[in-house]
């Protein structure tokens, strides 16, 4: 057991922006358990939730400790009961402890049968526990989605797809750094934490699931953006990096023109819809995709900042 500051847990999760669903999630407790180590109603906790806790705030367990870090009530306890016992030992047992009047089990064999009754089912269920395999990110991928190319200062969605074939949900932190040239615009679904430029999501995932975010860059910026992110479990493994595409280029084309033809064809905007599904479609500009697609092409006008449509 260690005995943690609740202040300074407080102090620390609120400077980086943090939730306590978030905290609550990466530790495996509840939201009002959080609650309650802040404000010092549970002031000691098991070390392996102080270790859990001290990774969820990216700090080492020692600066949320409270000055008396160890907690010293359960080896008193283990003290004054060996006393107890030493004692019997010495004086011996009262004679009523064995009258035929007691219950059967303060009885001297019985005792012993009890003891060994719990400690079996105790190995049982540690037994259980160890092997039984718990969901984890091995098995899920992250697949980032953005185009090649995109027009500065209009907004360029960044996909993130994640599958996972396990029928178990998995509890995962999603970490996303925008790139410096960038400004952050939303995201989909909301995500529960932006700190120094890197947007976070703290949810469960179940078979597929897009994540999505857009950001902008000054309309005069040249060059292109490089992205980057990782994805982990609540099991304490190493993050596991996004995989797929990591950049995008300053351009004339709509995020949507893959291929850079100043159209847009039947093909790219089915891989648009079939990649949105149903999900947030009223957050993008599908309007004017669509009629891009009806026409027989478009220019991006930079002096107007808008597209003219070629019928």
């Amino acid at each position: 057991m260690v005995k943690i500051d609740g202040a300074r847990v407080r102090a620390i999760r609120e400077q980086k922006g943090l939730t306590q669903l978030y905290i609550a999630t990466v530790v495996e407790v509840t939201t009002d358990t959080v609650s309650r180590w802040e404000n010092k109603r549970y002031p000691t906790i098991k070390k392996e939730n102080g270790l859990k806790l001290a990774e969820a705030l990216e700090v080492e367990l020692t600066e949320i400790l409270d000055s008396g870090d160890l907690v010293t009530e359960v080896k008193n306890e283990t003290t004054a009961a060996a006393e107890d016992e030493s004692a019997v030992s010495e004086l011996g047992p009262p004679p009523e402890m064995f009258a035929e009047s007691s219950p059967w089990y303060t009885r001297p064999g019985h005792l012993v049968v009890l003891v060994i009754i719990f400690a079996a089912i105790g190995a049982a269920w540690m037994a259980i526990r160890f092997f039984t395999v718990q969901p984890s990110i091995a098995s899920t991928t992250v697949t980032r989605i953005v185009s090649p190319h995109f027009i500065p200062g209009r907004p360029l969605p960044v996909f993130l797809r994640i599958d996972n074939p396990s029928s178990e949900p998995v509890s995962i932190i999603l970490k996303e750094e925008i790139p410096a040239e960038g400004t952050l615009e939303m995201t989909v679904p909301s995500s529960s934490g932006n700190q120094n430029g890197t947007i976070k999501w703290l949810t469960k995932i179940s078979s597929s699931r897009l994540f999505y975010y857009t950001i902008t860059t000054d309309p005069s910026f040249i060059g292109s953006l490089a992205f980057k992110g990782s994805i982990r479990d609540a099991h304490g493994g190493d993050p596991v990096d996004i995989a797929g595409s990591s950049g995008s280029k300053a351009g004339l084309h709509h995020w949507a023109d893959s291929d850079g033809d100043n159209r847009i064809s039947d093909e790219e905007i089915l891989e648009v819809y079939d990649l949105l599904a149903e999900d947030s479609s009223d957050t993008l500009d599908l309007d004017l995709l669509e009629e891009m697609w009806l026409g027989e092409g478009y220019l991006w006008q930079p002096d107007t900042q808008q597209f003219s449509i070629v019928q």
